[in-house]
């Protein structure tokens, strides 16, 4: 539920936070959603993304998250840089501000560099979900309007709004991302949750022949998760990660932890299989061992010493 007021800032609009005494101008709206939306601001010489909320409850809790989260020792240790209210047309705005971050969607970041960089987006995504599930948190609403993703694959997350604590019913989801849209589970926030989102993304993406497309347009009681499995047997890119995408579709990961260490390994097994004398590897997956083998290395050194 949102309030009946969704202000629209012009570009040059001043505000001042009330407890906090800081500045920040608007320069233009980054996105906007169900919960609030997102400019991007200027205080000084340094832009940030600054998020207002609609919802006063929602817009706490998820300050509330981002506070616990910047007490870990994690990436997200420096995300929520500012939180406060300010005034404008009489009206109290609730926003926090956090760090902008440039770069582009996932979609447009493959087709520019190509399907090889997908193992070292996957992984440096899957990282941050560990963080998140470690930290107690479940991301909820993953998809690729909330993912920036940056030079060399790197990501981050751009939006709170559907984080839930571990073991409660999740918050906020978009459907064809949902393991309920796909009789495939519960909304509960748990780690398979996440998971089975980071799944459809990745079918998503490599899906070139509009089969996702074709499945979500058919009708709900005949949507099933063996229309997602059925998609990763027929497309050739998919189906060389048929092997971690069933089984994070299925929930047969214990932990995220356990997920991204198998999604560097079969990453390890497809570059063994494309450097035998004998290969036939495709030219993606060629690409894609070049691509990310560096930071798929690096990413599991880290988090089998953690």
């Amino acid at each position: 539920m949102t309030t009946s007021y969704e202000p629209s800032l012009p570009f040059g609009t001043t505000l001042s936070g009330r407890w906090n005494g800081r500045t920040y101008t608007v320069e233009r709206r980054l996105g906007s959603g169900s919960n609030g939306q997102v400019l991007l601001v200027r205080r000084g010489g340094r832009r940030y993304a600054m998020k207002i909320g609609y919802d006063p409850l929602d817009h706490q809790f998820e300050v509330n998250a981002l506070q616990s989260l910047s007490k870990t020792d994690t990436s997200f240790g420096q995300f929520l840089l500012d939180t406060d209210d300010a005034e404008y047309e009489g009206k109290r705005l609730s926003f926090f501000v956090m760090p902008y971050i440039e770069g582009s969607s996932l979609s447009k970041y493959i087709r520019a560099n190509g399907a090889g960089w997908i193992y070292a987006i996957g992984s440096n995504l899957l990282k941050k979900l560990v963080e998140l599930h470690q930290s107690g948190y479940i991301y909820g609403d993953l998809k690729s309007d909330n993912l920036v993703v940056m030079e060399h694959g790197r990501v981050e997350i751009i939006d709170f709004g559907g984080m839930t604590a571990k073991g409660r019913a999740i918050k906020q989801f978009t459907e064809i991302f949902d393991r309920g849209y796909w009789c495939a589970g519960e909304r509960i926030a748990e780690d398979s949750y996440d998971l089975f989102s980071f799944a459809v993304l990745i079918i998503k993406t490599l899906d070139k022949n509009d089969s996702f497309r074709s499945a979500i347009q058919s009708l709900p009681q005949n949507r099933c998760i063996s229309m997602l499995e059925e998609i990763v047997q027929r497309n050739d890119r998919l189906k060389e990660m048929a092997p971690f995408l069933l089984r994070a579709l299925r929930g047969q990961f214990a932990t995220s932890k356990e997920a991204l260490i198998a999604w560097g390994e079969q990453g390890k097994r497809i570059r063994a299989a494309a450097q035998a004398p004998d290969s036939h590897a495709s030219p993606w997956m060629l690409l894609s061992l070049a691509a990310s083998l560096i930071a798929l290395l690096g990413t599991l050194g880290y988090f089998y010493w953690r």
